[in-house]
């Protein structure tokens, strides 16, 4: 476990039996010093809490290799990019699989994208831990800043209520047990009741392929149109250009016969035919904060709660008034 301490290298090269050179070359991540000696190294420093007063190296940790990277990790990494040449830091990326080298390598703290509390959980005895978007989890002691998708949903219900829909359906992409798909549902379900909807309005599941157990994606469109919904919400970056196909491919206009809201695929939605509306997560408020909490738990500071953060909403194209019947 971290521990409050000034010790510092002399007491490290004592305690691992190196000597200082080469305790400085590992604790600065420097060439010359094998991957055995480094582990030594480094895990002697983190017993004695030691705390280096360079420039800090923080550890961005994705999914397992085997694992594509989407939209949403690329759009996630550049306002992480961002984020570290404006504090003026340094990060090494990891994937999840390969997060033993931290065991070699003198790291400050992890900012944590992979989907898997396991691994997390794991650098959290050893070093501060920030999850972004982690919904599927509640980890003791590790917090996250997280997209408000309830909000999101909310918003993109709104709107559409607005242009005086009544039949609104939402698509839901992956696995209804993990908190966000929870979220949006329940956020949908609200919204609902608030604007007291035509029963028709719905949500749908679409990798699982909604009611039907259709398991493709464009099966799960068609399903939700065939409801008779005149709005879709369509959640999840990759999916944005796949959804505005899909309800082509069923035979709707957008938005003449069907309203359209879309996740935000950065530098594309905007230029579809037609630009689609969208919501999108703060990606740069989303690296800011945690960076932020990163840095007060490396300053041994308390975090007590999470972190929400509001989405943003595009309006452009493909939402308009419903149909006449």
């Amino acid at each position: 476990m971290r521990k409050a301490s000034g010790r510092g290298v002399r007491e490290i090269a004592a305690l691992s039996g190196y000597n200082i050179s080469t305790v400085s070359r590992a604790l600065n991540n420097r060439p010359g010093v094998s991957a055995a000696v480094s582990a030594r190294i480094v895990e002697v420093a983190r017993e004695i809490g030691y705390h280096h007063s360079g420039i800090p190296v923080y550890a961005i940790l994705l999914p397992e290799s085997s694992q594509n990277i989407a939209w949403y990790t690329l759009n996630m990494l550049n306002a992480l990019r961002q984020e570290v040449v404006r504090r003026g830091c340094r990060v090494e990326i990891v994937f999840a699989d390969h997060s033993d080298i931290l065991r070699e390598r003198y790291i400050a703290g992890v900012i944590s994208l992979d989907y898997s509390y396991r691994v997390a959980k794991k650098w959290d005895e050893v070093m501060p831990v920030v999850c972004i978007n982690d919904y599927s989890w509640n980890m003791a002691n590790v917090y996250s800043v997280k997209s408000n998708i309830a909000q999101a949903v909310r918003s993109a219900v709104a709107l559409l209520v607005g242009y005086g829909h009544r039949k609104i359906g939402i698509l839901i992409n992956g696995d209804e047990l993990t908190e966000a798909a929870k979220a949006q549902m329940a956020a949908f379900e609200a919204c609902r009741q608030l604007y007291s909807l035509d029963p028709v309005s719905q949500a749908c599941l679409g990798y699982r392929g909604g009611k039907s157990g259709v398991p493709y994606f464009y099966g799960a469109v068609r399903e939700l149109l065939d409801t008779g919904v005149s709005a879709v919400i369509n959640c999840g970056e990759s999916e944005s250009a796949e959804a505005l196909a899909a309800v082509r491919m069923a035979g709707k206009r957008v938005p003449e016969d069907i309203s359209l809201i879309c996740w935000e695929l950065p530098g594309l939605s905007k230029y579809q035919d037609p630009p689609l509306t969208t919501v999108q997560q703060n990606f740069a408020a989303l690296a800011g904060e945690a960076f932020r909490m990163l840095e007060s738990l490396v300053n041994r500071q308390k975090v007590v709660a999470d972190v929400l953060v509001d989405c943003l909403l595009h309006e452009r194209g493909s939402v308009t008034f419903p149909p006449k019947v």
